[in-house]
């Protein structure tokens, strides 16, 4: 029994340590290099679409903006100094996480084997067949969906490449103009 509470304790801590490693994957998956925002033809800054990427912009000369504002400048460094500071403390914790994985995934995938095992020896051959029939209708339809989802995801960046190339020619022409 004691040592079932240390597994128990183990993966509450573990769960726990994955959601904040979830959470910090969705804040900074769709992190970007600090770059200046880019520039809107009126001046100001242009969000970030959706995917949270910005596109490359073009160095528009402008006054007081761009890259060679020291302000612009100092807040890069202080970026790129906080998330420094902030992944030197994550990357231990990540790697507790890992070696907590490799010590207990084991023993549990094997536990959950035995269970199911003895799960399914207790069934009859005709619920056995209907449960193998759905696995097989499940994971079908798990590969179809698998199948629909890439094919969104590259439709969309397609059509994010289409906008980001438009814009990208429109700042080079205002870029040009006398």
């Amino acid at each position: 029994m004691r040592g079932t509470n240390r597994i128990v304790i183990a993966l509450a801590a573990t769960l726990v340590t994955l959601a904040l490693l979830a959470w910090h994957g969705a804040n900074t998956a769709n992190a970007v290099t600090p770059t200046a925002a880019p520039q809107t033809p009126m001046g100001g800054t242009a969000a970030a679409p959706p995917g949270g990427a910005r596109p490359n912009p073009v160095v528009v000369d402008q006054p007081g903006g761009g890259a060679q504002n020291p302000e612009i400048r100092d807040l890069d460094q202080q970026i790129q100094s906080l998330k420094s500071e902030f992944h030197s403390q994550l990357d231990p914790l990540e790697q507790q996480v890992k070696s907590l994985r490799d010590k207990y995934d084991p023993a549990i995938k094997s536990l959950e084997d035995r269970r199911h095992d003895l799960v399914e020896a207790g069934k009859s051959a005709a619920m056995q067949e209907i449960d193998r029939q759905e696995a097989a209708e499940i994971a079908s339809l798990n590969d179809s969906e698998k199948s629909e989802i890439e094919k969104v995801k590259q439709h969309y960046a397609d059509e994010r490449k289409d906008v980001r190339a438009k814009y990208q020619n429109l700042r080079a022409r205002l870029a040009h103009k006398p």
